[in-house]
């Protein structure tokens, strides 16, 4: 007798995200010169933080799943903000320049990343390298 056993995707990846690491580029406001992760957003200073070229507003920031990121119920998230850094201290000042939240979410149970801007449009991360445009 020989015995199948079927599993659903989902449960087959539920402890490993689709890649380990994301990292999320493009061109962002130049008034910003950081990208960076922070815990929530009243959090004045970041974990991760790049900068934001100043003459075309390049940038690149890597994320890695699911150390960079802190567990919720039942996904694992991180705040993601485009930042004017006017004094370059690395600490978010009164007065700096700051974008709404990026949350960069990861759900296991269904092991897909999405992009979910505050109020705004929610992207499916598919890829390793995802391009986003933030003006």
């Amino acid at each position: 007798m020989i015995a199948v056993l079927f599993f659903h995707s989902s449960y087959v990846f539920a402890s490993s995200p689709p890649f380990d690491s994301l990292t999320i580029y493009g061109n962002a406001n130049t008034k910003y010169n950081k990208v960076a992760l922070f815990e929530n957003g009243s959090s004045t200073t970041p974990y991760k933080a790049e900068e934001v070229v100043y003459f075309n507003g390049e940038y690149s920031i890597t994320i890695d799943i699911p150390s960079d990121m802190k567990k919720k119920k039942d996904y694992y998230s991180t705040d993601l903000r485009f930042w004017g850094d006017i004094n370059e201290n690395g600490i978010k000042d009164k007065g700096d320049t700051f974008s709404q939240c990026h949350f960069i979410i990861w759900v296991p149970s269904t092991n897909k990343i999405y992009l979910q801007v505050y109020k705004g449009e929610k992207y499916t991360i598919d890829t390793a390298y995802f391009k986003y445009y933030y003006k």
